[in-house]
């Protein structure tokens, strides 16, 4: 770190822990003045892109909400648990440097801790994000070929 001073380096003289960081007491190797800094712990900024188009930043307590609902009257599992599986798809995704990730590769991960943990809970979110064909509700429809619409009464349209 430099000294704002002169900046020259500096050596770490100190740390204590503050409540949101950590506070370093400095001391400049040139002109030895003291000053203190302080670091800043903050959560990764991932962005969430919904099915819709836009996108929000990636929120673990979600994660929780959806668990707690799936797993509702599921003996062994409860909110500490929840937390860890909310976290470990955070720490993947901040381990593989994911910046935006599609709200259906969260569903697919989640999908696939469960399935370790426990199978019914798996089976009633994979039903409540399921369509009719087996495709995750959250993907976007699979595109339609271009038919020509009949008419009122199944006849076909004349070009005027």
């Amino acid at each position: 770190m430099q000294c704002p001073y002169c900046g020259g380096d500096s050596q770490v003289v100190d740390s204590r822990t503050a409540p949101d960081g950590v506070r370093r007491r400095r001391v400049c190797n040139e002109c030895r003045r003291r000053f203190t800094t302080y670091e800043l712990s903050r959560p990764p900024s991932i962005k969430v892109q919904k099915r819709k188009g836009g996108t929000e930043v990636f929120a673990p307590d979600k994660i929780v909400r959806v668990l707690a609902r799936v797993c509702r009257d599921r003996p062994g599992l409860g909110p500490p648990d929840f937390q860890r599986l909310a976290r470990a798809i955070e720490a993947q995704l901040v381990d593989e440097g994911v910046r935006t990730i599609r709200s259906s590769e969260i569903l697919q991960r989640l999908l696939g801790l469960l399935a370790d943990v426990d199978r019914l809970a798996r089976d009633r979110l994979a039903a409540d994000y399921l369509d009719d064909t087996g495709h995750l509700r959250t993907d976007p429809p699979p595109p339609q070929p271009n038919e020509p619409q009949l008419g009122l009464f199944g006849e076909e349209e004349e070009d005027a």
